[in-house]
């Protein structure tokens, strides 16, 4: 079920209004060719059925795609929203988790490290998207044209046709041509983007009520992101229903504005003698602003300075950072030499031990064959001297392999000290290597960046001392010019004044008249009650506000 956004609400608002411009161009041209010109009954409902139509077919184009890339972007695909838990297979404890591949991928591309061009090629890309956007809408309000043009002319083909209707007929043209009419006014306009918002919020909680009937089986996870979305979608519509309420203040503003400027033009005949002073006042309101503009670029110039000298600060706590680190690296190198001579020291008086063991075990075997030669001498027996040669020659045999094998042992042993110093020295001097080329390369970078900022702020300053001249001179210009145009139009003004308050009180009448045919048609058309009473409220509270802007005024 595609999702109702605030996006897609925006493009239906543009190109109801679009059509009722091109609404009431429409009706503008039959007035100037005459009032016996018609147009055929049930023109404006058809061409409201295919905008309406068309729109609904982009809105629901471009909110599947959105609910696409989004459900991408949560690392979500169809394969894994289809997927059902499985139970404990056998061999996988209860608690046992397992990731699929694409899970995998997603968590080792969202631990990776966003750098500044990962940052900037993302914009890009955003920039490109906007771009893209723009474009379609473009090419979907030129194509809506071209359609209204073709309806246009065949009206126009159709018109003389149109004059041998019946009385009734034209009656209801009048009716038409009369809403037309009033169509471009502001406060119908400001009642039709109501009236839409309140068909859009039918429209969108009968498709949340859809969407929630429909997905009330589905996992947990489903349900939150859907409640994200449509929080999103909230958020957007109050904000800009709060910058429609911004809009509509503002113009109220403006008006109250153009009726205060109206009654101060009639009374600058009797202020002539003001004038120079209020040209003086004006002159210094422009300098301030130039003056202004000067201290607020001078502000964002020493802003600039000031974060520069925080990246310089944050180098050398860079650079400070890594000497600690050598300094550290290297305290651990010595405290493994010192450990490496420890146990070195440890082995050797482990070998000197066996050596004086071995020595005593000799000095024993010799004490016995002392002994033994003592017994064959006084024994005098030749069996006895010839076993004693050959516990001997064991002996010595002995010996000799032990001392042989404490040799090697200990060699060994030195070898294998040796080895993993000279590793622990080439490790620890490539890491040095590579922390120092690093920080030269992130310093290299910085101020090249540096350079170039700097070049740029001097154009900038080049180009805006000659936009400032541009505008001194536009000002004077102006000033001479609204001189002379203030003095036509004092005359010009006071005539109008008259007829424009007479216009706006008839105005007023039929854009109420129009205001109730509207909301007539809502009731006709069955929308529900609560949303035509929201409109009514809303329409009450516009009236308030405007009635206390003119009662201050």
């Amino acid at each position: 079920m595609p999702c109702f956004t605030a996006s897609n609400i925006r493009l239906v608002r543009d190109q109801l209004e679009n059509a009722a411009k091109r609404r009431t161009k429409t009706s503008t041209t039959h007035r100037s060719h005459g009032s016996s010109t018609n147009v055929p009954a049930g023109t404006t409902a058809d061409l409201n059925a295919s905008l309406k139509a068309a729109i609904i077919a982009q809105n629901n184009k471009k909110a599947a795609k959105e609910c696409t890339e989004f459900l991408k972007v949560m690392g979500y695909t169809p394969q894994t929203l289809n997927k059902r838990p499985v139970g404990p297979k056998s061999g996988r404890t209860k608690n046992q988790t397992t990731l699929t591949q694409k899970e995998l991928d997603r968590l080792k591309n969202a631990s990776k490290v966003v750098t500044l061009e990962d940052r900037l090629e993302v914009l890009k890309r955003q920039e490109e998207e906007r771009k893209r956007m723009e474009k379609e809408t473009e090419e979907l309000r030129m194509r809506f044209k071209k359609i209204d043009d073709a309806r246009q002319k065949a009206l126009e083909e159709n018109a003389v046709k149109e004059d041998l209707f019946g009385a009734g007929e034209k009656v209801k043209v009048l009716e038409r041509a009369f809403l037309a009419k009033h169509e471009q006014e502001e406060e119908v306009r400001r009642v039709n983007r109501i009236i839409l918002n309140a068909k859009c919020q039918a429209v969108r909680d009968a498709q949340i009520q859809e969407k929630e009937d429909f997905q009330r089986d589905l996992r947990s996870e489903e349900m939150r992101m859907d409640r994200m979305v449509l929080e999103r979608a909230t958020s957007a519509l109050k904000k800009e229903d709060a910058d429609e309420e911004k809009k509509k203040e503002e113009k109220l503003k403006y008006a109250c504005e153009i009726r205060n400027q109206l009654s101060e033009r009639e009374t600058l005949r009797f202020l002539e003698a003001e004038r120079l002073e209020q040209e003086a006042k004006r002159i210094r309101k422009a300098n301030e602003l130039i003056r202004a503009e000067d201290e607020r670029q001078a502000q964002l110039q020493r802003e600039r300075k000031l974060k520069f000298r925080e990246e310089l600060n944050r180098i050398a706590e860079m650079a400070a950072l890594f000497k600690r680190m050598l300094c550290e690296q290297e305290r651990e190198a010595d405290m493994r030499a010192a450990a490496y001579m420890r146990e070195k020291q440890k082995k050797e008086r482990e070998l000197a031990m066996e050596k004086k063991l071995a020595q005593e075990a000799a000095e024993s075997k010799r004490q016995r064959i002392f002994i033994l030669a003592q017994k064959v001498l006084e024994a005098k027996s030749a069996s006895e001297e010839l076993s004693y040669m050959r516990e001997q020659e064991r002996i010595e045999r002995e010996y000799r392999r032990k001392e042989k094998e404490a040799a090697l042992r200990k060699k060994q042993i030195e070898k294998d000290l040796a080895e993993a110093r000279e590793s622990q020295l080439r490790q620890t001097k490539q890491r040095q290597a590579l922390q120092i080329a690093r920080a030269e390369q992130d310093f290299d970078n910085l101020m090249a960046q540096v350079k170039v900022d700097e070049e740029k702020q001097k154009q900038q300053e080049v180009q805006r001392e000659r936009q400032n001249e541009c505008y001194r001179q536009a000002i004077i210009k102006q000033m001479n010019d609204k001189e002379l145009e203030r003095r036509r139009l004092l005359e010009l003004d006071r005539a109008q004044a008259m007829d424009w308050r007479e216009g706006e009180r008839q105005r007023d009448r039929n854009i109420r008249a129009v205001i109730d045919a509207k909301l007539a048609a809502m009731r006709d058309a069955c929308l529900p009650e609560k949303y035509i009473k929201e409109v009514e409220m809303q329409l009450t509270k516009i009236k308030s506000q405007k009635a206390f802007l003119t009662k201050n005024k």
